[in-house]
């Protein structure tokens, strides 16, 4: 029994560990701080203490299940720290890496152009994707104002407690049954209808009154409206995610004048032999990855990528909450909540439209900026690889164990969840007010002024205000029925 000992600093790899042991009848000693000389003299002279689960690793099922789960576990740790890409199939991603290849390749010509191509692409969505919500924006602050139509808050949210429940008084001052529920368009037909035999026998308004009944304005289902919400914003997460890295990448890139574009030599045999052996062409071995961008261009990708991606992901959520907020028929705000990702989507479709085949191959080839390395556990033989993995699950800090409990629940969840409340909550604090009983009423209807909405008053209502008249056109009837 040779009675071996080893130390190790607290910290890894292994290199910093120090074995050492006596012979117990000679009296030798030997040491070796070298991690792979000091798991060969342990395995060797004290492997039943030591590695012999390890060495029978390949050999024994239960031993090659836990040299399996070490080495996936390791590679996961790394990988949590992810990678930076650009968007491939999107107009915004192809404006950030088409430069920054043709600058690495000297501005050719070719590649030149097909740069231009892609900031005329750019100019073309973003007309397209800020035309569509101005329309968004017009129909809801101005047409549907001149309809008479306010907005719904929650108006018959409360149905299942009416005719004597809070919140059950409509927009035309009587209260709320089932059978007297209509979306926008059926009510204001049906108080056409009375109006106009009101109009067309002034002395008999207490019969008309009494046999025609317009009934309420209000929605069919609150929760399908909140959950057609939650919808919508589930679409957008994916541009948020895609702003974000946006940002990310032109934060961690280095800023400097790095080439993405290089040729890769087979460095396993001739050229010629792994080009047969794979079926390759000289393309394959064309390698183009993320890498550093002067200063310049991140500048100019932020103003001119970023910022805008952000502003238009920002306006169509504002319009489309407002659109799905203010639609009260049940299959009205299903197919809505799925049309208004349109929207959004289009940088895809023009994209898709307006590039060409060279654009797309360029990208095709674009590999990721990775976060992370894997050399050191490359490096790892098997009986290392073990307790690398027992030392970090054994030593795991308190923050390492929360960020693991924060793999329960995406951080793209939380995103969407928080987008969601926020969302509800601009709609209810800029379009509604509290009544009497606590429940959620339309503000006065206002009327513009004109037909006309400029792009300030679309965009940003709140610095360049819409002239409205001095009386409103509707407001919450004051004597309510008791």
């Amino acid at each position: 029994d040779l009675g071996p000992s080893l130390s190790c600093s607290k910290r890894w790899p292994l290199s910093k560990c120090q074995l050492s042991w006596v012979h117990p009848k000679l009296g030798n000693h030997w040491s070796d701080s070298r991690a792979g000389g000091a798991h060969l003299a342990v395995a060797k002279m004290h492997e039943p203490m030591y590695l012999k689960s390890a060495s029978e690793a390949n050999d024994d099922s239960d031993g090659g299940v836990k040299l399996g789960a070490a080495r996936l576990c390791s590679y996961l740790r790394e990988q949590e720290a992810g990678s930076l890409h650009v968007e491939i199939s999107s107009v915004y991603g192809a404006v950030v890496a088409l430069p920054q290849i043709s600058r690495s390749c000297g501005w050719p010509r070719g590649l030149t152009w097909i740069c231009v191509r892609g900031y005329f692409t750019l100019f073309v969505n973003f007309v397209l994707q800020v035309w569509l919500i101005y329309l968004l924006r017009m129909e809801s602050m101005v047409w549907d104002k001149y309809s008479g139509k306010m907005f719904v808050c929650d108006f018959g949210a409360n149905m299942a407690a009416c005719p004597d429940g809070k919140g059950c008084v409509g927009p035309a001052g009587t209260r709320y049954t089932p059978s007297r529920l209509y979306d926008y368009g059926a009510w204001s037909t049906r108080n056409y209808v009375r109006d106009s035999l009101r109009a067309l026998f002034p002395d008999r308004h207490d019969d008309i009154d009494s046999h025609v009944d317009p009934g309420e304005f209000g929605m069919e289902s609150p929760h399908c409206r909140i959950l057609c919400v939650l919808i919508f914003v589930m679409s957008l997460t994916s541009e948020v995610n895609a702003i974000y890295e946006g940002f990310r990448l032109m934060l961690t890139i280095p800023t400097k004048a790095q080439p993405w574009v290089r040729y890769d030599r087979p460095k396993w045999g001739e050229k010629e032999h792994v080009k047969n052996v794979h079926s390759w062409t000289e393309l394959e071995l064309v390698k183009i990855q993320i890498a550093g961008m002067p200063l310049h261009w991140k500048f100019f990708n932020v103003i001119l990528v970023l910022v805008p991606k952000a502003f238009l992901w920002f306006s169509i959520l504002t319009a489309g909450t407002m659109l799905l907020m203010d639609t009260a028929c049940i299959d009205d705000i299903i197919i809505n909540s799925t049309a208004l990702g349109f929207v959004l989507v289009l940088d895809e479709l023009v994209f898709a439209t307006l590039s060409n085949t060279q654009t797309q191959t360029i990208l095709d080839k674009l590999e990721d900026y990775p976060l992370f390395s894997v050399d050191y556990h490359e490096a790892l033989d098997d009986h290392e690889a073990l307790l690398h993995h027992e030392e970090n699950e054994r030593a795991a800090s308190l923050l390492k164990k929360a960020r693991s409990m924060m793999r329960i629940l995406p951080f793209n969840a939380l995103i969407c969840a928080f987008t969601w409340v926020c969302a509800i909550m601009w709609y209810y604090r800029a379009h509604c007010i509290r009544s009497p009983d606590g429940t959620w009423i339309s503000k006065n209807l206002d009327l513009p002024r004109s037909v006309t909405l400029t792009w300030g008053q679309a965009f940003f209502p709140s610095i360049f205000r819409i002239p409205v008249e001095d009386e409103a056109s509707w407001s919450m009837p004051a004597d309510l029925p008791s």
